[in-house]
C-alpha cells in the first residue's frame, strides 16, 4: 500500500469517526428519532452528498464504520502457530490499534443505549459481522469441519472484547492493549471454568 492511499484511509477513517461523533452529539441532545440526515451532515461540517460517500442513512451514521479485520492481519493469523486462543488475542490487539478508537464516542454511544435500548441491534449487528470474520479467520485454521465451534468461539470473543471495550471505555487510566487483556483473562477463565 502506498503512502498516500495509507493517509488517505486514514482520513477516511478520522471523517467517519467525525461523522459518527456528530451523528451521537444530536442523538443525544434531540433524540435519534429527530434527527436527519441533513442535521447530522451540518453537525460534521460536511455535505449531504459526502455523508452519504460515508454512511446509507442515520443509523448507521450512530453506529459508526464496521469492523474489518484487514488481509494482512488475516494471513498473519492463517500462518501464525502459537495457540488459537493467543493468536486471536493477537489479531485483535492488532485491529484496536489499527482502528480509531475515541473514548468519547464509546461513552456517547452507551449513554444512547441508556436512552434509547431499541437501537441495541443495530449495534449487535455490528459485533455480530466482526464475530463472523473471527469465525472465518478460526476457519482457516481449524478447517471446515470444525464451522459449529469456530462459530461459538467467535462469539465468544467478540462479546468478550465488548466487555473490554466498555471497561476501556469508563476508565482513563486503561490502555487499548488492556481491552484485549481483559478480553483473554476472560478466555482463561472461561476455558478454566469448562475444564473444572
Amino acid at each position: 500500500m502506498t503512502e498516500t492511499a495509507t493517509l488517505r484511509d486514514r482520513r477516511r477513517r478520522q471523517t467517519a469517526s467525525e461523522i459518527q461523533a456528530a451523528a451521537l452529539r444530536l442523538a443525544l441532545r434531540d433524540g435519534h428519532e429527530s434527527i436527519t440526515t441533513e442535521m447530522i451532515a451540518t453537525e460534521a461540517g460536511i455535505s449531504l452528498r459526502t455523508f452519504f460517500n460515508y454512511f446509507p442513512n442515520k443509523q448507521s451514521a450512530l453506529v459508526g464504520r464496521q469492523p474489518v479485520i484487514e488481509q494482512d492481519l488475516a494471513d498473519w493469523f492463517r500462518n501464525a502457530d502459537g495457540t488459537l486462543i493467543d493468536d486471536l488475542c493477537e489479531v485483535l490487539r492488532r485491529h484496536m490499534h489499527a482502528i480509531d478508537l475515541h473514548r468519547d464516542t464509546a461513552r456517547m454511544i452507551d449513554r444512547l443505549l441508556a436512552r434509547s435500548p431499541e437501537l441495541m441491534p443495530a449495534f449487535h449487528a455490528s459485533l455480530q459481522r466482526l464475530s463472523q470474520q473471527l469465525s472465518q479467520l478460526i476457519l482457516t485454521r481449524t478447517g471446515p469441519d470444525h464451522a459449529p465451534e469456530a462459530e461459538l468461539m467467535s462469539e465468544i470473543f467478540a462479546h468478550a472484547l465488548a466487555n473490554g471495550f466498555r471497561a476501556w471505555a469508563s476508565d482513563t487510566d486503561m490502555k487499548i492493549d488492556d481491552i484485549t487483556s481483559i478480553l483473554a483473562t476472560q478466555i482463561r477463565r472461561l476455558q478454566a471454568l469448562l475444564q473444572s
